[in-house]
Order: C-alpha cells, then structure tokens, then sequence
C-alpha cells in the first residue's frame, strides 16, 4: 500500500466499544464485526497488492464507486483472513459487471441472495468446504467470504432495508452464501473450465437467485428419475414474474449432491447430459396455459458439484430474472518490483 487511507476514522476507547460503534452507525448485518483498524486495513491491502484508491467497480444507477480500501474495511469487519481479500475482490468486481444486474437483485422485493462458487487451487489453500455442510455453518472462509460481500453491498452500495433493499422479507442468504465445487470427487469439468478459464486458475462464479429447491430421492435407480423429481419441484417455485418476462437473462444453478453425482457417473452422464435432460422438462403453464420456461437454453443451466454424503440430495437455485452469472478470475497480488 503506497497512499494514505482516505475514510474518516472514529475514535472509540477500546475493542467492546469500537464493535459497537459499529452497531450504531449502521455498518453491521446484525451480527457484531471486527472493528476495521487502520493497522488491520492495510494488512487487507497488502494482501491483495492493492492501493486504498484503486476502484474495484462501480453501480452507476446509484452513484456509487466501490474502492479497494472500502472493500478491505468490510472484509475485516466480516471476519476473513487477509489471504482472502483477492477472492473477496474477484467477487465485488463481478457483482459489479452489467450483466449481473447488482442494483436490481439487491433492491428487489423478493430478497435475492448472491451466492459465490469458488473453483480452482485457492479452494485447497484457503479451506474453502466443498464438502459436508458446505452451504452452513462452521466454515471460516465460506462465512466470511460471502459475509464480506454481503457487507460491501450494504456499506458501499447502500443495499440498506428500508432504503435501497426493499426486500418485503429478505432471506437468510443474505446474511452469506459462499462455497467450492468439490473438483476433486467429481467427474466433470468444473465450472470455472466450462465458462472459459484454465484448470490450474482460479475463480468465483456470482449468482442472485430467489428461491432454492432441495431434491431429495433415497434410492433413486436413475439419473432420470431424480432430474424428474427436481424438474417438477422448480417448475412449482416458478412465480408469474419469473416466466412472464422471457426476454431477460436468467441460469438456473443447480448443485449437484455426491450420491446423485455418483448415481451421474456410474451411468456415464456428463453435465451435458444432466443439462440437456433437465431443460425440457422446466416448461411451467402461464397465465395463458400455454407451457414455457424462464431458462431458454440448456446451456443457461449451470451445474455444480458439491455437498456430503449423508443422504441423495441435490440444489436447484431458482435464479433472479433480468441477471446473469458472471465468472471472474481470482488476481493474485500485484507485487511492486
């Protein structure tokens, strides 16, 4: 870090009072924070070879410019390491690409949460879980990761309830959803690869989605089999709104549990296939009764592999309309020479 920190500081007597400070200017999700020092802010910085200054993106419809120093103040107030902050940035500049849409999927009335998939090395040097319990509790880099983007839209991109969030209910995704495709069990090309990046890189893929459906089978004989019972339990969480607006841009994400991606490989099924299966059969009845889909391309469906072995279970997140997943290479550190 080369430039002076540019944001007020606040002075407070010790660690209690600085958290609560916090709470009352605004800057907390509900859950206390780590108070971002000056000392801790920098630490951030450093981290990820970056100036206080440097612009990480921006939300033109709001005003708002996003900079490294206020994304590095809300990764130490989430909780993260300072070896997170380049996944952290990664995933503020791809909320910040215009096909994602940021200002409408954080301002809707429906709630919709950002999800981050991390693929790629930095998955193992982090413990990012792809594993048991991946979409839970318990996991430092998972929480604090997708907390701190969480945060940076609060914060910077005043994503506030009541003020630009007019969430009539909000969801708990909103607090964080963070987690890694497990690209070592699976048998597929993992996500990163299939949108254009090499094996060895590293990336985080952003989706908003509305709604999650969790499919369950205990002994299903067949992909097909699972797949049917997934289809019909989207195509009942499809609204009026999602299949009204077919022009917008939409994937639906779907998260694929170890005993169905066993059930996938043992039966040679690739992602294609998972795919190209699944896209028929997501045409829901209109208004009209006329049959259609809000996804209108099997290659809008995107799949994951992640998740224990506990049970046959496997995610379908239903996705915001009028947005679009946006992969983006995680940067390692600029070093000065």
């Amino acid at each position: 870090m080369s430039s002076p920190l540019r944001s007020a500081q606040v002075a407070v007597e010790g660690p209690v009072e600085a958290i609560e400070a916090c709470f009352e200017r605004g800057w907390t999700d509900g859950l206390p924070v780590m108070p971002p020092t000056p000392q801790r802010v920098a630490e951030f910085l450093d981290a990820a070879g970056l100036d206080p200054a440097d612009v990480i993106g921006s939300v033109p419809t709001r005003e708002v410019v996003i900079t490294a120093e206020k994304v590095a103040a809300n990764a130490v107030m989430a909780g993260c390491l300072p070896e997170y902050m380049p996944v952290v940035v990664a995933a503020c500049r791809a909320m910040c690409e215009e096909p994602f849409n940021l200002h409408a999927n954080s301002g809707t009335l429906s709630g919709a949460a950002q999800i981050i998939v991390v693929n790629g090395p930095i998955r193992k040097a982090l413990a990012v879980n792809c594993r048991d319990g991946a979409f839970g509790p318990g996991f430092r880099a998972n929480a604090t990761i997708g907390r701190a983007v969480r945060l940076v839209i609060r914060n910077v991109a005043r994503s506030i309830p009541g003020f630009l969030d007019r969430a009539s209910f909000s969801q708990p995704g909103r607090f964080t959803w963070c987690f890694g495709e497990n690209e070592e069990e699976s048998p597929w090309t993992p996500l990163h690869v299939e949108r254009g990046l090499s094996p060895d890189s590293s990336a985080v893929t952003l989706f908003a989605v509305m709604d999650s459906v969790k499919a369950t089978g205990l002994r299903p004989d067949s992909p097909q089999s699972f797949l049917d019972r997934a289809a019909f339990l989207v195509r009942s969480v499809w609204t009026y709104e999602q299949t009204s607006s077919y022009d917008a841009v939409r994937s639906l994400l779907v998260v694929i549990g170890w005993e169905h991606m066993e059930l996938c490989r043992k039966a040679g099924w690739t992602k294609a296939n998972i795919r190209d299966y699944l896209f028929p059969k997501l045409r829901a009845p209109t208004s009209g009764w006329e049959f259609r889909s809000p996804i209108t391309s099997p290659d809008n469906i995107l799949v994951v592999a992640a998740g224990g072995r506990a049970m046959m279970q496997s995610w379908f997140m239903v996705p915001f309309p009028s947005h679009g997943p946006v992969t983006r290479i995680i940067e390692p550190p600029r070093r000065s020479p």
